[in-house]
């Protein structure tokens, strides 16, 4: 195969076609540090195309190339595949490009807006509920505005979308109980129990979700030719917060949130997804989580972040950090689905 990497814009398609490349092709290209060099650089390319200079096609190509990496990190190997070490270089890459996009979504968070926390546990928790709810995500208009007019087909584009993080959100908890003793570990286990349905093959959030992709007919086919970007986007930030230790206590805050905010965005989508006479079967994940994220939330908070800040005040700041990461990433998520849907509504034939 060939290992040349050419143009920074070739970045995803070179990942892509890597894991097609023999366990000694992968030994020869893990030694040869030009090769490795070449590659840093167009990671480096591409984070300034992306962040200086705006330049979407680049944003898009460092995406693609993470994304593709965090499929083989929530994937299992091919036994055929064993043999093949991709870690040295495939984490050089994800590395390099998690340090920038990470560094530019801080960049665009002010001191004052996550430095000026409580240090005791329980009036923490109050600021950082205040925080979220004041942000203009918490009422985003595509939740309360456009859900009330959305046709079957606006549903079916929005649960494409939402691939980003519902199907491997089991893994994401059992990932962030890595290392993590006592209470807090017991709170994050008991979410992740929930998730694969306290046992019952049936009831597992994951296989509930996919019933529901299959009533409106969201298959794999239809997830890559309409994913957008800020969902994607959306899905790699989750996806490296869970998966490094060192973002731990972002994680607590990025995920804090997505409990946070789950149960009133699920009322409005069961809703709209009743008013179109779908199959009951596919409200189940949502309507479930009405109740449960509410629980899960109050637990995540109290006994989580609570001891946490507890013991040392100084996490408040990665917990907040995380929470806005993640408010402002649904933000412009959520900003990029309703124009997207409304642009696609504008086109569409009248029945």
């Amino acid at each position: 195969m060939d290992v040349q990497v050419g143009s920074a814009l070739r970045l995803a398609d070179w990942v892509r076609k890597s894991v097609e490349m023999t366990a000694e092709e992968w030994a020869s290209v893990n030694s040869d540090y030009s090769l490795r060099k070449q590659l840093h650089d167009n990671c480096q390319t591409l984070l300034r195309d992306a962040y200086e200079r705006g330049d979407r096609s680049a944003l898009t190509c460092l995406h693609d190339a993470l994304a593709f990496i965090y499929e083989q990190d929530f994937s299992v190997a091919d036994v055929r595949r064993v043999d093949c070490e991709m870690q040295p270089v495939l984490r050089d890459i994800a590395a390099t490009l998690e340090q920038g996009i990470l560094k530019h979504e801080s960049q665009s968070i002010s001191e004052e807006m996550i430095g000026n926390y409580p240090s005791d546990g329980a009036e923490y928790v109050r600021w950082l509920k205040k925080l979220i709810s004041n942000h203009p995500c918490s009422t985003h208009p595509f939740y309360h505005t456009f859900l009330g007019k959305a046709d079957a087909a606006d549903l079916k584009y929005f649960l494409a979308q939402e691939t980003n993080l519902d199907p491997r959100f089991d893994d994401i908890l059992a990932l962030m109980q890595v290392g993590v003793q006592g209470g807090p570990k017991m709170e994050i286990a008991n979410n992740y129990y929930d998730e694969m349905g306290n046992g019952r093959p049936e009831q597992v959030h994951s296989h509930i979700f996919k019933r529901t992709l299959d009533d409106v007919g969201v298959d794999e086919q239809y997830v890559r030719d309409n994913v957008l970007l800020d969902g994607r986007i959306s899905g790699n930030i989750s996806a490296c917060l869970a998966l490094y230790r060192r973002h731990y206590y972002k994680a607590i805050g990025y995920f804090g949130v997505t409990e946070y905010l789950a149960p009133r965005r699920s009322k409005y989508f069961v809703t709209a997804w009743r008013r179109n006479g779908l199959p009951e079967s596919g409200a189940v994940y949502h309507e479930m989580h009405i109740k449960i994220d509410a629980g899960h939330a109050r637990g995540w908070f109290d006994n989580v972040v609570v001891p946490l800040i507890d013991k040392d005040p100084k996490i408040g700041r990665e917990i907040a950090l995380g929470a806005v990461i993640r408010l402002n990433s649904s933000t412009r998520y959520l900003n990029a689905l309703m124009a997207s849907l409304e642009a696609r509504n504008e086109v569409r034939p009248v029945a």
